[in-house]
């Protein structure tokens, strides 16, 4: 995710945030089907150093790395603010946690991996479908006050707070 020296409008790149989300994905899926929670605590940190530290991201560093350079991704940068979508991946992180804290720490395989299916779910549903629930959560907070508001007219067209 970009910001922008323009004017202060904040920019993202959308092909990086649809890599991140394939990659989620992906490692949600192999943690499901090999049975493997060690799986799931990589998922967690990926997704949690990409919320907290976006510059370092390990999803932002295999894009810009690798699919960039081969040319299997061009960016596609459009104005919109990365607020929502960093706390997506947290919000996401925080399930994963849960979930390796839950399988690796007492065993509660069923519980560990319905938190994991749940990351699976919601990631497959932005990937495919490109409603994010974590955004959506996220500017439902802004409208109650908890969290910054951002409002959005059109594709992508940021207005500001």
């Amino acid at each position: 995710m970009e910001q922008s020296a323009r004017a202060g409008i904040p920019h993202v790149d959308v092909r990086l945030l649809k890599f991140s989300q394939a990659c989620t994905v992906l490692l949600t899926a192999l943690a499901i089907i090999t049975q493997q929670p060690w799986l799931v605590v990589v998922t967690a940190a990926a997704l949690a150093l990409s919320a907290a530290f976006p510059a370092i991201g390990p999803f932002r560093l295999l894009y810009r790395g690798v699919a960039v350079p081969l040319r299997l991704l061009k960016p596609h940068i459009v104005e919109d603010d990365p607020a929502p979508h960093r706390f997506a991946q947290a919000v996401g992180a925080l399930f994963l946690v849960a979930s390796s804290v839950i399988m690796l720490g007492t065993q509660a395989f069923a519980l560990g991996w319905a938190l994991d299916l749940v990351v699976f779910v919601l990631s497959s549903i932005n990937l495919t479908v490109g409603f994010c629930a974590g955004c959506f959560v996220y500017y439902q907070l802004g409208r109650l006050g908890v969290l910054p508001r951002v409002r959005y007219s059109g594709r992508f067209h940021w207005r500001g707070v």
